[in-house]
């Protein structure tokens, strides 16, 4: 799942001395609505969360003993199955990035920005996530009043939905669209998982698509060139999200090494935020620069 509520604090802090982590994510529930074939969430079986109170004392821990994060991301399970909890925890952050599968009506929260997941267009979508919602979510991203970006994670269900997928949502309301590819589970011959050569051609037709697009694909050019197989896996190795990125499960646990959970296979891991981690850190790709601040502002 794409995090880039990263990044803007290391743009605004490149010249300066940055302290570690600068954001945190939040695994507000355990509980969905939906059973995607993709999630890695549910193939971990986790059980349990805090209470309302438990959580919120959690919070005020963490700001004290991580006086250097500056935003939070909102997580789950299906986050917003805890509305008015998310509501009042995304005010203890200047900067939110809210996860959401987009069943549930999302509420105006100023200071967030909504991922709203979608793998495709209604073929591709209900392959991976069931029937019977592709409309209901279309409807609850396609607004004005709150800033809000899709993010699609590609597998060997949906890698041919790209052009389809940018064609059915340039005309909404939405920010863009940001790809990122599936990471299987440790030890397991996944059937959704796109090998090095299936993921670089999609990441080549993106990179053309970027002609038409532009900034629509919230990908940078710099991110999908460091996403292609070259040189990935010396990004991945050295993956800087367990430094820049604190995860906390629903218990109130830090997960380690990431968001994904200890199961997760980082050496087939086809998560966009090493990348653009990767790519702000080196200072030189300003176009990842500009892109993310676009993210947050509109502008």
């Amino acid at each position: 799942m794409a995090l880039l509520n990263t990044l803007y604090y290391l743009i605004k802090r490149s010249f300066f001395k940055v302290s570690f982590p600068l954001g945190i994510s939040f695994d507000i529930t355990n509980r969905c609505n939906m059973k995607c074939k993709h999630c890695y969430f549910l193939k971990q079986n986790q059980t349990g969360e805090l209470s309302d109170e438990e959580l919120l004392l959690r919070i005020q821990e963490l700001k004290i003993n991580y006086p250097s994060v500056m935003h939070a991301g909102w997580l789950g399970g299906e986050p917003l199955l805890r509305k008015e909890l998310l509501v009042q925890c995304a005010q203890l952050f200047p900067l939110n990035m809210i996860v959401t599968n987009g069943t549930i009506e999302l509420p105006v929260i100023n200071n967030s920005v909504y991922n709203v997941s979608v793998d495709g267009t209604r073929e591709h979508y209900e392959s991976i996530r069931g029937t019977g919602v592709y409309d209901q979510v279309k409807d609850n991203a396609d607004r004005n009043d709150i800033r809000i970006n899709i993010a699609c994670v590609l597998n060997r269900l949906n890698g041919d939905c790209v052009e389809f997928l940018l064609e059915e949502w340039k005309n909404t309301h939405i920010q863009g669209i940001s790809f990122s590819f599936y990471t299987p589970q440790r030890g397991v011959d996944d059937s959704l998982y796109l090998n090095d050569f299936q993921k670089d051609k999609i990441i080549d037709r993106i990179l053309n698509l970027k002609k038409e697009y532009g900034d629509f694909i919230l990908n940078s050019r710099s991110i999908l060139k460091l996403m292609k197989s070259t040189t990935s896996s010396e990004i991945t190795t050295r993956c800087m999200s367990p430094k820049a990125l604190l995860s906390i499960d629903a218990k109130g646990k830090i997960k380690n090494p990431c968001v994904m959970g200890s199961d997760a296979d980082c050496s087939r891991c086809g998560c966009v935020v090493p990348f653009e981690i990767e790519s702000v850190v080196r200072r030189r790709h300003f176009d990842s620069m500009c892109m993310v601040k676009k993210f947050y502002t509109g502008h």
